[in-house]
């Protein structure tokens, strides 16, 4: 049997939502007639909610700032008043991507026991933000059965993208499909007539990734396509040297990578020892610029659907640099002269399409309900993302554009392509590229 909150959000969003009938605010005081839910304290106005990420261990380097950069946007906006005078606590709960004593993990628990923690004991409104795919599959069930929206996950996996068997389940970021995509759309460009080849994880990351290099028109030989599984990073790094030769031996010019920051390491690390030296291109979850220039890559590409970093034209930029200086507690040597990171800006984008939706609800008592209606009623929901976010009911991906960029230095990227894209996960054929104007959104007054 379905629970109330997916019957409820599974009648609003497929009927009357699609058919323009319910607004906002009567999907508001349709639900605000409901008993107050876990994680609202009506009496302080603050709702509670939580996130599973690897804050530890040596394999997920740099991914803890993605959460640590939502809730400063969260502490900050919650110091100028919160959002109609309701405040967020944001619960971060280390579960080291699932590997529990091992890569130097610090956490006793992994993402199924701190997920239950997080709904059991500490009573969160909704689970925003957590990290992975494989991690976060094994809990959208028990989200699911429990009524606890799972938004804005952070993986391009198409896994989120179930609206009519998990109505409470949203991504965020591009899928995999619709990045690479657009990476092979300009590989053929600029590379026409190198052979192109790829290593990926075994998961959906590699073949999604693969998948959409293959809709985006390159050909890719089977023998030039190479996975590596997620734990060979520490335990079998020397897999990483028999793809690289091969692929050197068979004369590949273009590797694609669809990895993780410390296998990118590893790879580059080992294909400057051997001398092989492919124009590498690297999937936006694998592009840490830390990782691409301490191994000396030169001009290495990647994807991003976020603005450039050292682009001070950039409201959105500059507003996301003063937030992080504010938050001396999680960005102690973060200074008004460094440069944010794109995991800084992405944990900063979601958590701003998180208050976006409390905004929609007018001041009114968040529910679960309440704000899943507002995140699909909504027509376009601006944050730092060069294009906007779009859900409707029959899409709860998320983004579903970006751009090329050129990997430069150990603190940001250039622009290698003056053009942003839109495209859907498909080949081709059935969702082509379509370009659109660069355009921001001017950070919205109650965030400043």
């Amino acid at each position: 049997m379905r629970n109330r909150f997916s019957r409820g959000v599974a009648v609003f969003s497929a009927s009357a939502l699609s058919l323009g009938f319910l607004t906002t605010g009567i999907a508001v005081r349709s639900a605000g007639a409901t008993p107050t839910e876990p994680g609202i304290n009506t009496a302080t106005k603050v709702i509670t909610i939580g996130a599973t990420v690897p804050l530890s261990g040596n394999a997920w380097t740099g991914y803890s700032d993605i959460a640590k950069a939502a809730n400063a946007v969260f502490k900050y906006v919650n110091a100028k008043g919160g959002v109609n005078s309701w405040k967020v606590n944001f619960l971060i709960k280390d579960d080291c991507y699932d590997a529990v004593g091992i890569f130097g993990c610090t956490s006793r628990s992994g993402t199924v026991s701190q997920t239950r923690q997080l709904i059991e004991k500490q009573n969160v409104f909704a689970m925003v933000g957590s990290f992975g795919t494989a991690t976060q599959d094994q809990v959208r069930n028990y989200l699911d059965g429990n009524g606890v929206p799972q938004l804005f996950v952070n993986s391009g996996s198409k896994d989120w993208d179930h609206s009519s068997t998990w109505p409470g389940l949203f991504g965020f970021q591009p899928s995999y499909l619709v990045e690479s995509k657009i990476l092979a759309n300009y590989v053929k460009a600029h590379f026409k007539g190198k052979k192109v080849g790829t290593i990926g994880q075994s998961d959906d990351l590699g073949a999604d990734g693969l998948q959409g290099l293959l809709n985006g028109g390159l050909t890719i030989a089977r023998n030039d396509r190479h996975t590596y599984a997620a734990t060979d990073v520490i335990f079998n790094a020397a897999s990483f040297n028999t793809s690289l030769k091969k692929l050197r031996t068979n004369k590949v010019q273009v590797v694609v990578l669809h990895t993780v920051p410390a296998a990118t390491r590893v790879i580059l690390n080992n294909a400057k020892k051997l001398g092989y030296r492919p124009q590498f291109v690297i999937s936006s979850t694998g592009a840490d610029p830390q990782m691409v220039k301490t191994a000396n890559e030169k001009n290495a590409l990647s994807f991003s659907y976020l603005p450039i970093v050292t682009d001070t034209t950039n409201p959105w930029n500059a507003w996301m640099k003063k937030v992080i200086v504010a938050d001396k507690a999680d960005f102690p040597n973060f200074t008004s002269g460094s440069f944010i990171s794109a995991n800084m800006q992405s944990g900063a984008a979601w958590a701003v399409a998180f208050l976006e939706a409390l905004k929609q609800l007018n001041g009114a008592k968040p529910t679960r309900l309440s704000v899943v209606s507002a995140l699909l009623a909504e027509d376009g929901i601006a944050t730092p993302a060069v294009v906007r976010l779009h859900y409707n009911n029959r899409n709860h991906q998320g983004l579903t554009g970006g751009y090329v960029i050129r990997i430069v230095s150990k603190t940001h990227s250039v622009v290698a392509e003056k053009q942003i894209y839109l495209t859907g996960d498909g080949p081709l054929s059935t969702s082509p590229l379509v370009r659109v104007p660069g355009s921001v959104s001017p950070v919205p007054s109650w965030l400043e």
